[in-house]
């Protein structure tokens, strides 16, 4: 319970930080299934479906800056997401590129850094003769994602459809790990799916 209360009070921080923002080009809110099985060690590899729940995201984007059109004008964004079943959430700030497809149709890439509340390494079962303790250590192996850094790369993907000028509807996929630049040995990852309703001001 002081987890998701301490998840929940970063995460209402994050969106205070934005919504006192004018600049805000766009507002996204969703839900995902976080650490999804759907891209087990296919895409990104790893072993995912041990922390598998439902997580709620909130996010801004903002106008792109003049001074980031030699980057291809991509929009920064500050965001998080809070994991309703009490396992891993983050908060975090990147850059987001846009590209137009088709007619309403848009896909968008992301890259940023995020912070997180959930298992950097668990200690190892064996480090205890306990067997009270060595159950709960195993347990939290199976349980846990061991993400190996407290700060991870966050990569996400979106194939959007504007209903409107000012609402669209968002397919969403993202990537947390540290790629073995963060921090390590440990990276077992986590791979989220969702949608999300994103609306221009």
């Amino acid at each position: 319970m002081n987890k998701l209360l301490l998840s929940a009070a970063v995460f209402c921080g994050l969106s205070g930080l934005c919504a006192i923002s004018v600049q805000a080009d766009e507002i996204r809110l969703g839900i995902m299934v976080h650490d999804a099985q759907f891209f087990e060690d296919i895409i990104f590899g790893g072993r995912h479906g041990k922390e598998q729940s439902i997580s709620v995201t909130a996010e801004y984007a903002f106008d792109s800056p003049e001074w980031l059109s030699w980057a291809m004008s991509p929009m920064p964004y500050v965001g998080g997401s809070l994991n309703l079943g009490g396992k891993t959430s983050h908060g975090g700030a990147g850059l987001l590129w846009r590209y137009d497809i088709f007619n309403n149709v848009y896909f968008d890439i992301g890259s940023g850094l995020v912070i997180h509340d959930g298992a950097v390494r668990t200690p190892d079962p064996l480090s205890s003769t306990d067997p009270i303790v060595v159950s709960e250590l195993r347990r939290r192996k199976f349980t846990e994602i061991e993400f190996g850094s407290r700060v991870l790369f966050r990569n996400q993907f979106a194939l959007g459809y504007r209903l409107n000028d000012k609402w669209s509807s968002e397919i969403t996929f993202e990537h947390l790990s540290h790629g073995q630049i963060l921090g390590g040995p440990e990276n077992e990852g986590s791979n989220n799916v969702g949608v999300r309703v994103a609306r221009r001001f």
